[in-house]
């Protein structure tokens, strides 16, 4: 698949741009695949090249490390999607995809082209296994991987679920090589970093528009300090406030907030203001004790920094990455 891809992107580089492209495999270094050769007749650049069927939000995080070595890097995929896009050019990645989308900046040269659509060679997630409920699960099982041993009724008990749908869930797990049994026959979480990378793109396409409960601003002094929120135990900061309160490294433009309190009751106690502000609301949807009754479990964190593509939330989303699962 990846010769094939390779071969469409470059053929369709030559059409858009005119630039002939020639591909050299680099089995060196392994913080690339190889260099993509660019040519106009007159001028040619080598471009220090990864390749990925498709982007993941999560991906922008090493992609930004890797540029930090390699300033001319340019990303190879079968297909961008349009945020992912937008975002590798705020970070000044250079990309190109097999639709004959692309973005080539490097000395004179300045080439974009935008708005070509191509559909990906397999879905971006297997749907049995990345469903809302399993999302669910799945955030738990990685924050607690001793709950996959609670009961199946247990755990359907805890999520209001069908313990069919918890057998079906776990099994797809295991088929997907993300859950096996060790030799004392207990199950445990296989190749967790994968396995996040996967949750993440499923929380911010499945989940997290289904648990949004609104964009609102304050109407009082929180607007000017949120850190003088009167939290409560039904409310924890997420995104960029739960990073500056762990890292210090931020100075938070959005602010997110997890609650278990109804929309109307936060509206009354906050003085909130519904419509274009800066605060952003979520239902709450762990079972979970958390470590920090001030923030969310620092996954949900991460993930919620990552998809916003913004330069800093990336790099503190990097220092927060090392420390998920250390336990």
């Amino acid at each position: 698949m990846k010769e094939q891809v390779l071969f469409q992107v470059m053929s369709e580089l030559e059409q858009k741009t005119n630039l002939q492209a020639r591909w050299y495999e680099d089995a060196q270094d392994n913080q690339i695949d190889g260099t993509l050769q660019l040519s106009n007749g007159y001028e040619q650049h080598l471009f220090p090249a990864i390749f990925k069927k498709d982007i993941k939000p999560v991906a922008l995080v090493a992609l930004q490390e890797t540029k930090e070595s390699f300033s001319d890097l340019i990303v190879i995929a079968d297909i961008i999607y349009p945020t992912i896009k937008e975002r590798l050019r705020e970070l000044g990645i250079n990309y190109a995809d097999s639709a004959g989308n692309c973005y080539i900046r490097k000395g004179n040269w300045h080439f974009m082209v935008d708005g070509l659509r191509s559909e990906p060679l397999r879905p971006v997630l297997k749907e049995k296994t990345f469903t809302k409920t399993a999302l669910i699960l799945i955030f738990h099982f990685l924050n607690d991987s001793a709950y996959l041993n609670t009961t199946y009724r247990q755990i359907a008990e805890d999520y209001d679920t069908a313990l069919g749908n918890v057998n079906k869930i776990i099994n797809s797990l295991k088929e997907q090589g993300y859950v096996q049994r060790t030799n004392e026959k207990l199950l445990v979480i296989n190749n967790r970093e994968k396995l996040l990378e996967e949750w993440v793109t499923g929380y911010h396409q499945k989940l997290k528009p289904t648990i949004f409960l609104g964009q609102f601003r304050f109407a009082n002094e929180y607007g000017k300090d949120w850190t003088k929120l009167p939290l409560g135990l039904q409310n924890q900061w997420g995104g960029e406030p739960a990073a500056d309160i762990l890292t210090g490294y931020l100075k938070p433009a959005e602010l997110t907030l997890y609650t278990t309190e109804k929309k109307v009751d936060l509206i009354k106690k906050y003085k909130l203001i519904p419509g274009n502000g800066n605060l952003f609301i979520y239902k709450k949807f762990w079972k979970f004790p958390d470590k920090d009754l001030n923030v969310v479990p620092t996954m949900l964190i991460y993930s919620d920094l990552i998809s916003t593509g913004d330069p800093r939330n990336l790099e503190t989303a990097r220092k927060l990455y090392d420390g998920l699962f250390e336990n």
